[in-house]
């Protein structure tokens, strides 16, 4: 049998001397037995046996002496174990390093640079939804978390051999669009070449939607009679002007051309919603334009995603696949034969309420037991489709071409995406419905308040990426470097970007930091960096004076204790991260990495070692070089080779 995975093979022995020992003190226990990592100083692998002693009415402390007694006498004759103690409710067990040492060497060393990868037993195909930006601005901070969180689930499946495919969603249908379009016709004329073309198409939705809101205040305001509306119409203006100060600000020749020929318009809503009719119905004159726009902001998009690393095997219309071709009427009839909908006030109505009542069913569907969920409008009382019905279309359309489809999508969505997996059920897709994830996420907060397209306040990906590259220039010169110091600075400020966005569980607000983002000293993806460059600098210099890596299991000591068992372990962390899709696992294994490295290169010669030590230790660099570079690239961070 190929052994993939070096820490399983030490941990099944840990799980065969305990079962050993059970049964010879005559206890059936089929409990699952958790091997985890021990503290330092108490041993390399720990088991916790207080539920075991629980379930048996012994006193745990008791019940761990006693185990620990049973299996000292069989320790010696295992592959793997070199001893056994017992600290409290835990069994501690050490491994023999030798041994140990040379599965991890001979395992890398048939793996390479495919070190970590552990084959699923069932791979499946999966489609990661991700990023899904509305074309009507440049992606900033918010959709940034989405990206580098749909990437690296991308990249660590894949790992874990599954078929996967990364699709980009398109909205080009709704009024946010035609508020964009409309814009954009008024002023194709005017050309800025200097300007990325997300960023162009962006600042004339920010300056249409202000001038077109301002315009509709006015008429508003003449047309009040009441005091108490007129005061609230008011303060609502002179928000919109002073936005419209700041936008102006930014291109007063755009801003004034837009402003001129928005208001030759008698009523510019009238016109935006004869683009977003016309649109959905696909009348050329509407389809030309539309597509124009949306377009050229992918274009932009297609260059920050360029920098990113990132990739897209699937650009999917939501025109195309959910309202021309009529699969948005499809399943509307098709949930109205169901009898979960009616009718409320001329508008359509899917009782998901109903269906989610059902117990079995929310677990089904991972819907938490105390979670609201309410009836979801399918078509309101003008004959219109909203967003989320549009995105059962697409959900059945993605749910045809995968065993799994993971949405990469904000918590704020979590409603929306109940009430999809329900009536995916409702339609007679079963189990496919529970295949349906929402991998949500939360909200990035940025110091000095809330961000807005309309109102064109936010920071691009692309502004965030310049500042961290130029940022870690100016480390990079307080450090005396000169040489290819933008092309250094580049995988430096963009690994360390992508590291800080994926250090974090997804559930947790993520405060923006640049104090922690660049942290050369801990936890972060400069630290990590560092750690990787030092390795390569060894290896190098071994290269130059001739030093070959000859890795002789015998010369291990006590120094690489702590190393061998951290990186036995890494490809069971890639295989968790992958399984429950968590990139934070493989952050904080690199970080922990890192650290152990560090204190092992500050204390242990490498290449003023003994000659029979020598070669040893710069196999394990080797080792620990392959597992850092493999962990990074698993996020899709590429580090530099000097620092």
């Amino acid at each position: 049998m190929e052994i993939y995975n070096p820490g399983d093979e030490v941990r099944k022995e840990i799980r065969e001397v305990i079962y050993n020992a059970l049964r010879k003190m005559r206890i059936e226990e089929g409990c699952k037995i958790e091997v985890v990592r021990s503290l330092k100083s108490f041993g390399d692998l720990s088991v916790n046996v207080a539920r075991i002693a629980g379930t048996l009415g012994e006193k745990p402390e008791e019940f761990a002496e006693k185990l620990r007694n049973e299996i000292v006498s069989v320790v010696d004759s295992t592959t793997y174990l070199e001893e056994v103690n017992n600290i409290g409710v835990y069994l501690n067990f050490k491994v023999k390093l030798n041994n140990y040492g040379d599965l991890i060497y001979r395992v890398y060393n048939k793996l390479r640079d495919k070190y970590g990868y552990i084959p699923s037993d069932k791979p499946e195909k999966i489609i990661v939804e991700h990023t899904s930006a509305n074309p009507i601005h440049p992606l900033h901070i918010g959709h940034l978390r989405n990206t580098l969180l749909g990437d690296a689930l991308l990249r660590i499946l894949k790992n874990r051999g599954h078929e996967v495919k990364a699709h980009f969603y398109i909205d080009d249908t709704g009024l946010q669009v035609a508020y964009a379009a409309y814009g954009y016709s008024k002023v194709k004329d005017i050309k800025r070449d200097y300007v990325k073309p997300d960023h162009f198409i962006g600042l004339i939705y920010s300056i249409t939607n202000t001038i077109v809101n301002i315009v509709d205040l006015k008429e508003r305001i003449k047309e009040t009679k009441n005091e108490d509306k007129l005061a609230e119409l008011n303060s609502k203006l002179s928000e919109w002007m002073w936005i419209s100060k700041e936008l102006r600000e930014k291109d007063p020749e755009l801003f004034d051309a837009l402003a001129e020929r928005i208001r030759r318009d008698d009523n510019p809503l009238v016109k935006i919603r004869e683009i977003n009719r016309a649109y959905e119905e696909g009348e050329i004159w509407a389809v030309k334009l539309v597509r124009e726009m949306v377009n050229k902001c992918l274009e932009g998009f297609k260059q920050t995603f360029e920098r990113l690393g990132v990739r897209f095997d699937s650009w999917d219309w939501e025109s195309e696949l959910t309202v021309w071709n009529e699969a948005v009427n499809k399943v509307i009839r098709d949930l109205t034969d169901t009898e979960l909908v009616y009718e409320k006030e001329g508008a359509l109505v899917f009782a998901a309420d109903r269906l989610a009542r059902y117990e079995d069913l929310r677990k089904k569907l991972d819907i938490p037991p105390r979670y609201e969920v309410q009836p979801l409008v399918l078509v309101r009382s003008d004959g219109t489709s909203l967003y989320t019905t549009r995105d059962i279309a697409y959900s059945v359309w993605k749910l045809q071409r995968a065993d799994r489809v993971i949405n990469v999508i904000a918590i704020q969505q979590t409603l929306a995406q109940a009430q999809i997996r329900l009536a995916l059920y409702a339609l007679g897709l079963g189990n496919k419905a529970g295949k349906m994830i929402h991998y949500s996420y939360e909200i990035v907060k940025i110091p000095g308040g809330s961000m807005s397209g309309r109102k064109g306040r936010y920071i691009s990906v692309d502004e965030l990426l310049d500042e961290a590259i130029r940022r870690s220039m100016d480390e990079l010169r307080k450090r005396g470097h000169q040489e290819n110091i933008k092309k250094i600075a580049e995988k430096i400020g963009i690994g360390a970007i992508k590291f800080f966005f994926l250090n974090y569980s997804p559930n947790k607000i993520l405060t923006f930091d640049w104090n922690k983002v660049l942290n050369f000293n801990q936890n972060s993806g400069p630290f990590v960096q560092y750690s990787y460059v030092r390795t390569v600098s060894i290896l190098r210099k071994a290269k130059e004076q001739r030093l070959e890596p000859v890795f002789n299991p015998k010369y291990l000591g006590e120094e690489e204790r702590a190393l061998l068992v951290k990186i036995g372990d890494f490809p069971q962390v890639m295989a968790q991260a992958a399984d429950r899709l968590r990139p934070d696992l493989i952050t904080g294994f690199l970080n922990e990495l890192a650290i152990e490295f560090n204190n092992y290169y500050d204390h242990v010669p490498i290449l003023k070692a003994s000659e029979e030590k020598r070669g040893t230790r710069l196999a394990l660099i080797l080792v620990i070089s392959q597992t850092f570079l493999n962990g990074m690239r698993s996020l899709g961070i590429e580090p530099p080779t000097k620092m």
